[in-house]
């Protein structure tokens, strides 16, 4: 009977941080906001001051993301390609789960294609 009472006590007192730590967290965040909201444009006067807004972007970083962003495309296509033959070849064998994994690469698909629009 004490061992009961034991845990229910140990219980209550987790429930207790749990409840005071997402307290804490809470009024972070809300702090974090009011600072936010009374200084709204502190962040934006220093980034202008170091000349973020001004002139051309650096070259170099423009062709690197330009990179980066075709071989995540033809990452994806490739991995795509494969699911596409992968899902083909369990129609055919009789998979159960055959129909779930192809609606699931066709939402995937779509993200795949919306991502450029997303991105810009």
């Amino acid at each position: 009977m004490a061992l009961t009472f034991r845990r229910a006590d140990v219980r209550q007192r987790r429930s207790k941080r749990r409840v005071l730590a997402a307290l804490c967290a809470l009024m972070t965040l809300l702090v974090g906001v009011v600072i936010a909201g009374a200084l709204p444009d502190a962040h934006l006067h220093a980034l202008q001051a170091a000349g973020a807004f001004k002139g051309t972007p650096i070259g170099g970083v423009d062709t690197f993301v330009e990179k980066l962003k075709g071989n995540i495309v033809w990452l994806g296509g490739t991995s795509m390609g494969l699911v596409i033959a992968v899902v083909g070849i369990m129609f055919m064998a009789g998979h159960s789960r055959a129909h779930d994994i192809a609606i699931r690469t066709i939402a995937g698909l779509a993200i795949l294609a919306s991502v450029s629009g997303i991105v810009a």
